[in-house]
């Protein structure tokens, strides 16, 4: 293959991955990292108790995401949100670029294969500290994976210093414990089909576990110590969460943004069972595990996305040869069916029009609708001075409060710092399963911002306490009435 052509079309994979990987800022709860960083540098203080709403001030906080909230707080404040963009935009594309050139054979199908990944991924990018995580589990996937291969082990103690890295950024640094898990389970699989000597087994089933335990005891290397695992833990486990956040709940297929996932998961059973190289039993451990993560919980779709689509680019070449060579035993896998120059130039237009559409949305005007929150109606409270606790739904508008109106402390939001008796009665109190006027009460709320759809609008444009301030089509702000009233 001609290498300029191959060159190019490396360019073009990175690229469009770039662009697939750019998302505005659309996560509500980037706001209340952001108000994290700000907290932990301008207090040089790390939290320890809810500070910032109105309902459970004191209550214990454990900061784990503390480190992305100082990045965001940092690069936001000095080098604004577009640059922020941008550099999530490269993390996400970092983590399968590093997958796409771990082999150099099947350029084409590789580099289609992981663009797949990298839209599989998409709901899950943005700037959040879960593409931290993203990477980091290419990483240690990429690592992992080399050393069941035959690599040498120096490269493996590199995943302890990159674990303390992760354990402050983000919460799924337990996947990078359950991968090496997984690695010392599939290598012994490996080792007993593969009939090595007991010593060569032993001797690597030891260096695993060595890792596994530095990994293990890297953990406690944040603010919070071993703590940290009785509150993830306890997060996890909690039904609450499972039951009611979208993105723990198991995927919905009939969704369109899911359809690269079935595309993903189809296409990698298909051809892991039908490529005539066989794979190691490590890697369908690999495989079935994050599968059943995601289907357990979709957010997880990132995690799978970087392993399915690492192993459908090292065995769908194998599968394309021995379906293609049998018509034409002297041809090449990138001579059949494919004509470089033409699919580079092919290539070509999707790039252009992904340039344009990112450019427009991404980088463009900010917006209510691509920020997911009430712009509008925090700036009405801001201008006319209507201060006070102010209650949400949904309750990730919260996070948004806490940054633009700190004078407005949030009745909620989607930090892990509330009780969970405190959380169900905020989910009966917005399903309409429980009268709101006790609790509104309780905790002295004077404004309310709710979606056009929910279901208290009704109820509070009935109520003669309150007054429908501002509406606009996105949002509605009721205020409390003044006695006089």
């Amino acid at each position: 293959m001609n290498n300029t052509l191959k060159r190019i079309f490396e360019v073009y994979v990175i690229a469009l991955a770039f662009l697939f990987a750019s998302r505005p800022i659309n996560d509500p709860d980037f706001w209340f990292h952001l108000k994290t960083g700000e907290y932990i540098i301008k207090a040089g203080l790390m939290p320890r108790a809810e500070t910032f709403s109105c309902t459970n001030l004191g209550q214990p906080w454990n900061a784990h995401q503390w480190l992305s909230g100082v990045l965001f707080y940092t690069a936001f404040t000095h080098l604004g949100p577009k640059l922020l963009i941008f550099m999530f935009a490269v993390f996400g594309a970092l983590g399968f670029w590093l997958i796409f050139r771990r082999s150099s054979e099947h350029i084409y199908l590789r580099g289609l294969v992981i663009l797949l990944g990298v839209w599989t991924a998409v709901p899950n990018m943005g700037v959040k500290p879960r593409v931290f995580s993203l990477l980091f589990v290419s990483i240690y996937f990429i690592v992992l994976n080399n050393y069941l291969g035959g690599s040498k082990s120096k490269s493996l103690w590199w995943l302890v210093p990159l674990m303390i890295l992760w354990v402050n950024l983000h919460g799924a640094f337990l996947v990078g414990l359950v991968l090496i898990g997984l690695t010392v389970v599939g290598g012994l699989f490996d080792s007993l089909v593969a009939r090595e000597e007991f010593g060569s087994s032993v001797a690597r089933l030891k260096t695993l576990t060595l890792i596994l335990l530095a990994c293990f005891v890297a953990t406690f290397l944040n603010p919070y110590g071993p703590g940290i695992y009785y509150y993830i833990l306890g997060v996890l486990s909690s039904p609450v969460y499972q039951n009611t956040v979208i993105d723990w709940l198991s995927p919905n297929f009939h969704q369109p943004e899911l359809f690269p996932l079935t595309i993903l998961i189809l296409s990698a059973i298909g051809t892991l069972v039908l490529s005539p190289k066989r794979p190691r039993p490590s890697e369908l451990l690999f495989f079935a595990a994050t599968l059943y993560m995601t289907l357990k919980m979709q957010r997880n779709a990132m995690i799978f996305a970087v392993i399915a689509s690492s192993l459908l680019a090292d065995y769908s070449g194998h599968l394309w040869e021995s379906i293609f060579k049998r018509a034409s035993p002297n041809a090449s896998v990138l001579t059949v069916g494919f004509q470089p120059a033409p699919l580079n130039l092919l290539l070509l237009l999707p790039l252009v029009l992904f340039v344009m559409k990112v450019k427009n949305v991404v980088y463009g005007p900010v917006s209510q609708q691509t920020s997911a929150v009430p712009i509008k109606a925090v700036e009405y409270l801001n201008a006319h001075a209507k201060v006070g606790c102010t209650f949400t739904d949904p309750n990730v508008w919260g996070a948004y409060l806490l940054w633009a109106a700190p004078s407005n402390p949030a009745y909620i939001d989607g930090r892990d710092v509330y009780p969970m008796p405190f959380v169900r009665e905020y989910l009966e109190i917005i399903q309409g399963q429980r009268d709101w006027h006790g609790p509104f009460e309780r905790y002295g709320v004077s404004n309310v911002i709710l979606a056009k759809t929910s279901v208290l609008t009704m109820q509070m444009k009935n109520s003669p306490d309150w007054e429908r301030a501002y509406e606009d089509d996105y949002s509605v702000v009721f205020t409390k009435r003044s006695l006089e009233h």
